[in-house]
């Protein structure tokens, strides 16, 4: 009796083993069959475009002919996002959105020119993400100066790799820390020239002499202290090169 048991579970188990096969079988062909079908079928004809950066709508539509007659459901979305960013540095990032069959709409978010750095005879333009917008041979008005820094290597269109520029990477730490204790908004100009020296200026009146590149979350608590102490409005030199012997200096 245990064996005619045994044998009917078996026979049991290898029913329900052959209907999952069977299950698992067809919806892989019906995957496929879709996946086919799409790549023939639907295609971008169309390219829409939501745009509020700085290039105009045809410039971008020309950006993105390359679309035109791909599978709307498996292009490379992330090589071709970069691609455009890389061509048009004033882009941000790029959505892509599928409106079926064929249309697909594709929306721009614009760069916000970050930085002016003077790297020798020459003006690069960042983002806040340090990405490479534009090279001039004039500084960039209406954003933070930035003298003195050196970059090992960048590309217009791309971000400054920061594990490769070490000056780099310390401006985005100094620009964390001031950050965090609410001075970045008043930053007007960094200065990298005297590279054991730091210095920065706020508000264009009252400059700050940092030191190296060590202990900036001290530096920046005894500079807060400082300013709670002395007037902002007035030039003066905060000297906190030694986090634990900062002095301020009038120079009116």
């Amino acid at each position: 009796m245990a064996s005619e048991l045994e044998k009917l579970n078996k026979s049991l188990r290898r029913r329900r083993i052959k209907r999952v096969l069977r299950f698992v079988f067809v919806c892989l062909v019906i995957a496929v069959t879709i996946s086919v079908l799409t790549r023939i079928f639907l295609r971008v004809d169309t390219v829409l475009v939501e745009n509020s950066s700085r290039y105009d709508s045809a410039q971008l539509l020309r950006a993105c002919d390359d679309l035109r007659g791909e599978p709307i459901l498996q292009f490379d979305r992330h090589r071709e996002s970069e691609r455009i960013e890389t061509g048009l540095p004033y882009i941000k990032d790029i959505i892509f959105t599928v409106k079926f069959p064929d249309n697909l709409h594709i929306t721009a978010i614009p760069a916000v020119p970050a930085y002016s750095v003077c790297i020798g005879e020459t003006y690069v333009c960042l983002d806040a993400d340090y990405k490479v917008l534009e090279e001039s041979v004039t500084p960039f008005q209406g954003v933070l100066k930035v003298d003195g820094l050196v970059f090992e290597s960048y590309e217009i269109g791309k971000n400054v790799d920061l594990s490769e520029n070490i000056e780099a990477s310390v401006l985005d730490d100094l620009i964390s820390v001031l950050n965090e204790y609410g001075l970045d908004k008043r930053l007007t100009k960094i200065d990298f020239s005297k590279k054991y020296n730091l210095t920065f200026v706020l508000n264009d009146i009252i400059q700050v002499e940092f030191g190296t590149s060590e202990d900036f979350e001290k530096k920046a608590e005894m500079l807060v202290e400082i300013l709670k102490r002395n007037p902002s409005d007035k030039r003066a030199v905060i000297n906190v090169r030694k986090s634990d012997e900062g002095r301020y200096r009038a120079l009116d």
